[in-house]
């Protein structure tokens, strides 16, 4: 890859398990970690985020996100099959 190309960003499947947005459902949240700079070799650091340190680039605000299942339960599912939790896809179509 050269260095002004940008790396594929993988698409999330939808999960009632997937930690998403509270305020808006995305599953593209983002969190602060660790990484060692010479080699990009993980370190740590999600196991205690503070709630600031989580970023929803669709809402653009610093907010802990929430179960997918529970987003749905609060807001109701958005489509069907369902883009937060996946509900409606499954083979008696009432989820996964």
């Amino acid at each position: 890859m050269s260095t002004n190309e940008e790396p594929t960003v993988p698409i999330i499947t939808p999960n009632p398990e997937n930690l998403v947005c509270a305020r808006c459902g995305s599953a593209q949240v983002e969190c602060l970690d660790w990484v060692r700079v010479n080699d990009d070799y993980f370190i740590g650091g999600s196991e205690s985020i503070p709630a600031d340190d989580y970023w929803c680039p669709t809402c653009e605000i610093h907010e802990e996100p929430i179960q997918a299942r529970e987003y749905c339960e609060t807001k109701g599912h958005t489509e069907n099959p369902c883009t937060v939790c996946g509900a409606g896809n499954g083979p008696t179509g009432d989820g996964p």
